[in-house]
């Protein structure tokens, strides 16, 4: 069963195949922004997000969209710094969200796309709009926390809350870009470059942070690990006895080195 999760030292190579399908997909996104073939979608798109706009609804997206903001992204890594576990979670979280911000910057300085008309805005912005900054740093951000969290979690033996866990990160971190449509400051495009960019991002980052990172402050599914998780220490347990079932028929009429036809020769 270890060999089916992350090992130390070592990187699976399907983790890079959807390296690159990601990075595949956001140059092809990138080559649609650029050549504006993806301008009619985008409009459509906006305007659908602009036509179920409600004061109820304005508020929860405002409230998510604050969870991606740069300066909420600055106080939950310096949160996590200052937590006990900083080693493990929350200096390697803090330099992720930073290669993700760099990332971005350049992108949208590559780029420089402007935002959809001030019109549709609900909230101020400034900087360019392609990549999402808010789907790209977010995603990063609340997809560590969230691979990290659930293995430590699951190295505890407790799947169910790791479950759940991952499952309310991630739908953090997709609502996120979703509130940026909602709220008009960007194109759908936009949105789909920053969650590319991000998936291509943390492949990469927990690479090195499951091969480069010390040791003793790395969080991975090492055999021995794997093994001290009281689940797996009773199968193996159980594994190691002596098996209780019947020998099959066969055995018990012919055992092993006494076959009836041994020592008859083949007549010719």
């Amino acid at each position: 069963m270890v060999e089916r999760y992350i090992k130390d030292r070592e990187v699976s190579p399907v983790k890079w195949v959807f390296f690159a399908i990601f990075a595949a997909l956001f140059f092809l996104d990138l080559w649609l922004v650029v050549t504006g073939r993806s301008q009619g979608v985008d409009e459509n798109v906006l305007a659908a997000f602009v036509g179920i706009r409600e004061e109820a609804l304005t508020m929860v997206f405002k409230a998510i969209t604050f969870c991606g903001n740069p300066w909420t992204m600055i106080g939950l890594c310096v949160f996590v710094i200052i937590i006990p576990s900083r080693m493990k979670v929350g200096i390697p979280v803090t330099i992720m969200t930073g290669a993700a911000w760099f990332a971005q910057t350049f992108f949208k300085g590559l780029v420089g796309r402007p935002r959809p008309d001030i019109s549709y805005w609900l909230v101020e912005e400034s900087s360019y709009s392609f990549p999402s900054g808010h789907a790209n740093t977010s995603l990063v951000f609340w997809g560590a926390i969230l691979i990290l969290a659930g293995r430590a979690l699951i190295l505890q033996d407790n799947r169910l809350a790791a479950t759940l866990l991952r499952i309310l990160l991630a739908v953090l971190a997709l609502l996120v870009g979703v509130s940026r449509l909602y709220l008009g400051i960007h194109y759908f495009s936009d949105v789909v470059g920053g969650w590319l960019l991000a998936g291509a991002a943390l492949i990469v980052l927990f690479a090195f942070y499951d091969n480069l990172w010390p040791q003793k402050w790395r969080l991975t599914y090492s055999a021995p690990a794997w093994d001290a998780m009281p689940r797996n220490a009773e199968k193996k347990r159980r594994w190691r006895q002596p098996s209780k079932k019947k020998a099959p028929a066969a055995l018990i009429l012919f055992p092993k080195n006494r076959s009836p036809w041994k020592g008859l020769r083949r007549e010719e």
